[in-house]
């Protein structure tokens, strides 16, 4: 392919809306400002207090709030300048969000926590291992050796996408107003173009081959764990364990079978016939 090609090819993939990095911040922008608008105008036509509402924009859309401040941020002069440190802000923005994630969990143990957690957790790996490339940060830290590089940009991109559509369709499923089904899908929208956005600036590295060059899998990994089995012989002590659970349950099943045909339990008459005779036998014993 020769570089007129090329530049055409890049010039048809910035055409796709979706892969326009100023369509996908304005859109992320607008679903942030929809969702902030449209929780509080719930919350006034719920008849809730000024207070209320307030630790309302404090506790549910105080993330949405600093996502704007960061986007918003991005478009001016300064937020060019001052790039990385504003990625650094939305790292440890995401970081204390999976924390909590994490807290809600060990409070309330349910699908819908889990599948929170898990995109959560994803979006601050990404956002690792995507805006911290061509930074000081990257080779301090040695994050060039890390497993996580082994995942590619659309794996990323398409494991937060399903899981914030089942995080979607779990949620709808639990929710019982209009108002809550009309946040839950824009909150899962957000998700989808917030990745977005982190999946085009990916792409724009590799592009430009800004530290492609990683080392970092998961084959050593699992080479310890193989390790760690063979030198323990987990899988020697998993097989004994299998087999006392084998053995128990053959040993129950035989004493069961030797109560019932001792008692001469057969089925519901069998079961009356004992009652019967054990009632008697009380009848005789009281009788002397």
């Amino acid at each position: 392919m020769n570089v007129t090609d090329k530049e055409k090819e890049d010039k048809k993939i910035e055409s796709e809306w979706y892969s326009n990095p100023s369509i996908i911040t304005n859109l992320v922008l607008g679903v942030i400002v929809l969702i902030i608008i449209l929780s509080q105008s719930f919350a006034i036509n719920n008849n809730m207090s000024t207070t209320d509402i307030l630790i309302s924009i404090l506790n549910h859309n105080s993330v949405y709030l600093l996502v704007l401040v960061y986007f918003v941020t991005l478009k001016s002069n300064m937020g060019k300048k001052y790039f990385n440190f504003l990625n650094l802000f939305l790292i440890l923005l995401y970081f204390i969000t999976a924390v909590t994630s994490l807290l809600t969990v060990f409070q309330s143990f349910t699908l819908n926590t889990l599948l929170s957690l898990a995109v959560h957790l994803l979006i601050i790996v990404y956002l690792v291992h995507t805006f911290f490339r061509d930074t000081r940060v990257w080779k301090e830290f040695r994050l060039a050796k890390s497993p996580f590089n082994e995942i590619t940009n659309e794996g990323y991109f398409y494991s937060i996408m399903v899981f914030a559509v089942i995080l979607l369709a779990v949620n709808l499923i639990s929710t019982t107003s209009f108002d809550g089904t009309i946040l839950t899908l824009l909150e899962c929208i957000y998700t989808i173009l917030f990745s977005r956005y982190i999946f085009l600036y990916r792409s724009f590295l590799d592009r430009k081959k800004k530290d492609i060059n990683n080392e970092g899998n998961f084959d050593k990994y699992r080479k310890k764990l193989n390790d760690f089995v063979e030198d323990n012989k987990l899988d020697e002590k998993v097989d004994v364990v299998k087999k006392k659970v084998i053995e128990t349950k053959d040993e129950l099943v035989e004493k069961v079978s030797d109560f019932v045909e001792e008692n001469k339990i057969d089925g519901k008459s069998g079961v009356k016939n004992k009652v019967k005779r054990n009632s008697h036998n009380k009848k005789k014993e009281a009788n002397k």
